[in-house]
Protein backbone atom coordinates (compact mmCIF):
# COMPACT_ATOMS: atom_id res chain seq x y z
CA UNK A 1 0.00 0.00 0.00
CA UNK A 2 0.74 2.49 -0.01
CA UNK A 3 3.82 7.06 -3.60
CA UNK A 4 7.18 10.88 -5.59
CA UNK A 5 5.90 13.61 -7.24
CA UNK A 6 2.39 12.44 -6.73
CA UNK A 7 3.85 9.07 -5.82
CA UNK A 8 5.13 10.60 -2.57
CA UNK A 9 1.71 9.92 -1.09
CA UNK A 10 1.96 6.25 -0.75
CA UNK A 11 1.32 4.27 1.13
CA UNK A 12 0.86 5.52 -0.66
CA UNK A 13 3.54 5.75 -2.81
CA UNK A 14 6.33 7.46 0.30
CA UNK A 15 12.09 8.56 2.84
CA UNK A 16 13.21 7.41 6.10
CA UNK A 17 16.26 5.25 6.67
CA UNK A 18 15.35 2.17 8.68
CA UNK A 19 18.07 2.78 11.22
CA UNK A 20 18.86 5.90 13.20
CA UNK A 21 19.34 8.93 10.95
CA UNK A 22 22.96 10.04 10.75
CA UNK A 23 23.74 13.48 12.14
CA UNK A 24 24.87 14.56 8.68
CA UNK A 25 21.33 14.34 7.27
CA UNK A 26 19.99 17.66 5.93
CA UNK A 27 17.47 19.40 8.17
CA UNK A 28 13.76 19.27 7.52
CA UNK A 29 12.25 22.49 6.13
CA UNK A 30 8.59 23.39 6.64
CA UNK A 31 6.86 23.46 3.26
CA UNK A 32 3.22 23.77 4.32
CA UNK A 33 1.22 24.06 7.55
CA UNK A 34 -2.57 24.15 7.34
CA UNK A 35 -5.58 22.64 9.11
CA UNK A 36 -3.39 20.86 11.67
CA UNK A 37 -1.27 19.19 8.95
CA UNK A 38 2.43 19.96 8.65
CA UNK A 39 4.48 19.02 5.59
CA UNK A 40 8.28 19.16 5.69
CA UNK A 41 10.85 18.45 2.99
CA UNK A 42 14.57 17.88 2.96
CA UNK A 43 17.13 17.29 0.22
CA UNK A 44 17.74 13.69 -0.68
CA UNK A 45 19.75 13.07 -3.83
CA UNK A 46 19.80 14.12 -7.46
CA UNK A 47 17.65 17.16 -6.75
CA UNK A 48 14.66 15.28 -5.34
CA UNK A 49 13.36 15.71 -1.79
CA UNK A 50 12.07 13.49 0.98
CA UNK A 51 8.63 14.26 2.34
CA UNK A 52 7.46 14.23 5.94
CA UNK A 53 3.78 14.69 6.84
CA UNK A 54 2.45 14.90 10.39
CA UNK A 55 -0.81 15.51 12.24
CA UNK A 56 -2.62 14.64 15.48
CA UNK A 57 -5.91 12.71 15.46
CA UNK A 58 -8.00 10.54 17.72
CA UNK A 59 -7.63 7.02 16.33
CA UNK A 60 -6.77 3.48 17.29
CA UNK A 61 -3.95 1.64 15.58
CA UNK A 62 -6.38 -1.06 14.51
CA UNK A 63 -8.69 1.42 12.81
CA UNK A 64 -5.77 2.92 10.92
CA UNK A 65 -4.57 -0.51 9.76
CA UNK A 66 -8.05 -1.55 8.63
CA UNK A 67 -8.24 1.68 6.60
CA UNK A 68 -4.84 1.00 5.02
CA UNK A 69 -5.86 -2.53 4.07
CA UNK A 70 -9.20 -1.46 2.55
CA UNK A 71 -7.84 -1.53 -0.99
CA UNK A 72 -11.08 -0.50 -2.67
CA UNK A 73 -11.11 2.71 -0.62
CA UNK A 74 -7.47 3.70 -1.22
CA UNK A 75 -8.33 5.92 -4.23
CA UNK A 76 -10.67 7.92 -1.98
CA UNK A 77 -7.88 9.24 0.20
CA UNK A 78 -4.40 8.58 -1.25
CA UNK A 79 -3.85 11.39 -3.73
CA UNK A 80 -3.92 10.40 -7.43
CA UNK A 81 -4.22 6.65 -6.76
CA UNK A 82 -6.32 4.84 -9.36
CA UNK A 83 -6.10 1.32 -7.94
CA UNK A 84 -4.32 -0.62 -5.22
CA UNK A 85 -4.10 -4.42 -5.22
CA UNK A 86 -2.48 -6.92 -2.87
CA UNK A 87 -0.46 -9.18 -5.15
CA UNK A 88 0.68 -11.51 -2.40
CA UNK A 89 0.25 -11.84 1.35
CA UNK A 90 3.58 -13.13 2.64
CA UNK A 91 2.45 -13.30 6.27
CA UNK A 92 -0.28 -11.69 8.40
CA UNK A 93 1.96 -8.60 8.69
CA UNK A 94 3.63 -8.57 5.25
CA UNK A 95 2.26 -7.85 1.77
CA UNK A 96 3.35 -7.19 -1.79
CA UNK A 97 1.16 -4.41 -3.19
CA UNK A 98 0.69 -3.02 -6.71
CA UNK A 99 -0.53 0.57 -6.99
CA UNK A 100 -1.35 2.70 -10.03
CA UNK A 101 -1.46 6.49 -10.14
CA UNK A 102 -3.32 8.84 -12.47
CA UNK A 103 -0.62 11.45 -12.91
CA UNK A 104 -1.50 15.12 -13.22
CA UNK A 105 -0.66 16.78 -16.52
CA UNK A 106 1.94 16.82 -18.03
CA UNK A 107 3.19 13.63 -16.36
CA UNK A 108 2.48 10.09 -17.57
CA UNK A 109 0.59 7.65 -15.38
CA UNK A 110 2.75 5.84 -12.83
CA UNK A 111 2.72 2.50 -11.04
CA UNK A 112 4.72 0.96 -8.24
CA UNK A 113 5.21 -2.37 -6.51
CA UNK A 114 5.99 -2.30 -2.80
CA UNK A 115 6.74 -4.62 0.08
CA UNK A 116 5.15 -3.60 3.38
CA UNK A 117 5.49 -4.88 6.92
CA UNK A 118 3.94 -3.58 10.13
CA UNK A 119 4.71 -4.09 13.81
CA UNK A 120 4.04 -2.75 17.27
CA UNK A 121 7.17 -1.60 19.07
CA UNK A 122 7.54 0.53 22.20
CA UNK A 123 3.76 1.12 22.23
CA UNK A 124 3.89 2.62 18.73
CA UNK A 125 2.59 1.27 15.42
CA UNK A 126 5.05 1.23 12.53
CA UNK A 127 4.57 0.27 8.88
CA UNK A 128 7.66 0.13 6.66
CA UNK A 129 7.38 0.23 2.88
CA UNK A 130 10.11 -0.63 0.36
CA UNK A 131 10.49 -1.02 -3.37
CA UNK A 132 9.57 -4.50 -4.67
CA UNK A 133 9.53 -3.89 -8.42
CA UNK A 134 11.05 -7.31 -9.06
CA UNK A 135 7.80 -8.96 -7.97
CA UNK A 136 5.69 -7.63 -10.87
CA UNK A 137 6.62 -6.94 -14.50
CA UNK A 138 6.55 -3.51 -16.11
CA UNK A 139 3.04 -2.72 -17.38
CA UNK A 140 2.31 -0.98 -20.70
CA UNK A 141 1.19 2.63 -20.39
CA UNK A 142 2.87 3.20 -17.00
CA UNK A 143 6.18 4.62 -15.83
CA UNK A 144 7.46 2.55 -12.90
CA UNK A 145 8.17 4.38 -9.63
CA UNK A 146 11.35 2.99 -8.05
CA UNK A 147 13.61 3.31 -5.01
CA UNK A 148 10.55 3.57 -2.77
CA UNK A 149 11.20 3.88 0.96
CA UNK A 150 8.53 5.04 3.35
CA UNK A 151 7.37 4.67 6.93
CA UNK A 152 4.13 5.28 8.78
CA UNK A 153 4.52 5.75 12.54
CA UNK A 154 1.59 6.17 14.92
CA UNK A 155 2.12 6.92 18.59
CA UNK A 156 -0.57 7.44 21.20
CA UNK A 157 -0.17 10.43 23.49
CA UNK A 158 -1.36 10.92 27.07
CA UNK A 159 -3.94 13.52 25.95
CA UNK A 160 -5.90 10.93 23.96
CA UNK A 161 -4.60 11.97 20.57
CA UNK A 162 -2.42 9.91 18.23
CA UNK A 163 0.56 11.40 16.45
CA UNK A 164 0.62 10.27 12.80
CA UNK A 165 3.98 10.63 11.09
CA UNK A 166 4.66 9.66 7.47
CA UNK A 167 8.05 9.93 5.78
CA UNK A 168 8.75 8.93 2.19
CA UNK A 169 11.09 9.09 -0.76
CA UNK A 170 10.85 7.58 -4.23
CA UNK A 171 12.11 8.16 -7.73
CA UNK A 172 9.07 8.84 -9.96
CA UNK A 173 10.97 7.94 -13.13
CA UNK A 174 10.34 9.55 -16.47
CA UNK A 175 11.44 13.03 -17.47
CA UNK A 176 9.69 15.26 -14.93
CA UNK A 177 11.89 18.16 -13.80
CA UNK A 178 12.89 17.97 -10.16
CA UNK A 179 11.21 21.26 -9.25
CA UNK A 180 7.86 19.97 -10.55
CA UNK A 181 8.25 16.59 -8.87
CA UNK A 182 9.05 18.26 -5.54
CA UNK A 183 6.10 20.66 -5.82
CA UNK A 184 3.74 17.79 -6.61
CA UNK A 185 5.14 15.83 -3.66
CA UNK A 186 4.15 18.53 -1.17
CA UNK A 187 0.70 18.90 -2.69
CA UNK A 188 0.09 15.13 -2.80
CA UNK A 189 1.19 14.62 0.79
CA UNK A 190 -1.07 17.40 2.05
CA UNK A 191 -4.06 16.18 0.02
CA UNK A 192 -3.55 12.63 1.29
CA UNK A 193 -3.39 13.69 4.94
CA UNK A 194 -6.40 15.96 4.51
CA UNK A 195 -8.43 13.06 3.09
CA UNK A 196 -7.08 10.67 5.75
CA UNK A 197 -8.30 13.08 8.41
CA UNK A 198 -11.83 12.78 6.99
CA UNK A 199 -11.74 9.01 6.43
CA UNK A 200 -10.37 7.73 9.76
CA UNK A 201 -13.43 8.54 11.92
CA UNK A 202 -15.49 6.09 9.83
CA UNK A 203 -13.14 3.22 10.74
CA UNK A 204 -12.98 3.60 14.51
CA UNK A 205 -15.50 0.82 15.14
CA UNK A 206 -13.34 -1.78 13.37
CA UNK A 207 -10.78 -4.14 14.91
CA UNK A 208 -7.93 -5.98 13.22
CA UNK A 209 -7.47 -9.66 13.94
CA UNK A 210 -3.66 -9.55 13.55
CA UNK A 211 -3.03 -6.51 15.73
CA UNK A 212 -3.23 -6.62 19.51
CA UNK A 213 -3.34 -3.01 20.59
Amino acid sequence: MAARGFAMTLLFVHALTWAEEPVTQPKWTLAKSEDGIRIHTREHQGGLVEIRAQMFLTTSYQAFLVLLEDSSNIPNWVDNVSESLVLKQISPTENIVYTTFAAPWPAKNRDMVTYSKYQLADNAFRLDIADASQHYPQQPGYVRIKDVKARWTLEKLTNGLTHIDYTAYADPGGLLPDWLTNTLSVSAAFNTFSALKKQLPDYQQYQHSSLNE
